[in-house]
Order: C-alpha cells, then structure tokens, then sequence
C-alpha cells in the first residue's frame, strides 16, 4: 500500500511539474485584441475548470448506472462556468497588482473600469450564483453517493473536489471579485 501512495505522490508532482512548465511557456489564451487585456481568468482557475470539465465527461461516457447523473451534472456546471469565466472570475486578474498597492500604476483605467463593472454584474448575480452552486452541490453529493455505493473511488473523490470548489466560490471568489470593485471604484473616485 505505501508504494501505491508513494506512486500517486510521485505522479501529483510529476503532473505538477509539467503544469508549471505548461503555465510557464505557454502564451495566454489568443483572443482579439480588446480580450488581451489584464482581464483574463487566472490561468490556475481556467485550468482547473477545463480538468473538471474533462473528467465529468470521461464519467459521463463510461457505461455505468450514474452516467445520466453525471451528464446531468456536467450541462449545469458547464453553463455555470461560463458565467463565471464571463465576469466573474476575470476582475481576479487584478489581485497580483492590487497587491502591490495604491502606488502600483500597473492596473491602469482600461482594465479598472471593466473589472468594476464586471465586479457589480457579480454582485447582482448573486442569487442566481448561489442557486447554481446550491444545485451544484446537490448534484455532487449525488455523485458522492452513487461513488460510494459503487465502491467508485475515483467519482466520489472528483465529486468532493467539484463540491469543495463551488464552496470556495461562494466563501472567497464572489466577495473577492465584489471586494476588487468596490477598492477600485474608490481608486477611480480618488483619480488613481
């Protein structure tokens, strides 16, 4: 048992290790000219999404009782991301040069004003944010059950990850895109 969990930690940081040279030498996501702005999803977020993605619909083609749940699953979570990806998560684009702090001129007036108004759209989403990741939820812990009932490990692991994940959307990534307007409709006020 201990070289199993010797192999997965061995392959974890192998795939690590090629993620970061991926991350490291691959150009940004092409788009026209106006999306190449600092307005990009986090490209540790966008990756994450495209695995989840990916393993869903590995799930969702396998010949098993809970294959519907899972194309079921993946239609909503896919819906879901787009939304997010479309204003939610891009204002978190900013966070490195926020960081910096209010003398940093890095985050200029061309990417400040959509990132608010991406930031407010947010906002007023809300409810509808959180229905999707009270559904979404719900449909992982479906998924956690069928896993477990079918002694399917690698489902119900996937399942936690993706229910985890919409917890930290709705605790840290939609306040944090809400907290980046409002810190930069004060710095647009001030002239920044």
């Amino acid at each position: 048992m201990a070289n199993i969990s010797f192999f997965k930690t061995a392959a974890g940081a192998l795939g690590i290790a090629a993620l970061a040279s991926i991350l490291t030498f691959a150009p940004m996501a092409a788009g026209n000219a106006a999306d190449q702005s600092a307005l990009q999803v986090p490209q540790s977020i966008a990756y994450e999404h495209e695995q989840i993605i990916k393993e869903l619909t590995n799930f969702a083609k396998r010949e098993v009782a809970h294959a519907a749940a899972v194309q079921k699953a993946l239609i909503v979570i896919k819906a879901h991301y787009a939304k997010e990806e479309a204003f939610v998560l891009r204002p978190l684009a900013l966070l490195p040069e926020i960081a910096k702090g209010p003398n940093s001129k890095s985050a200029t007036l061309k990417d400040m004003e959509p990132a608010v108004a991406m930031a407010d759209r947010t906002k007023a989403a809300l409810p509808e944010l959180q229905n999707d990741h009270m559904q979404i939820t719900s449909l992982m812990n479906d998924l956690i059950e069928a896993g477990k009932a079918d002694h399917d490990e690698e489902l119900t692991q996937l399942a936690t990850r993706v229910a985890i994940q919409s917890l930290n959307d709705v605790e840290v990534t939609q306040p944090t895109t809400i907290l980046i307007g409002d810190y930069l409709r004060l710095r647009l006020a001030k002239g920044e």
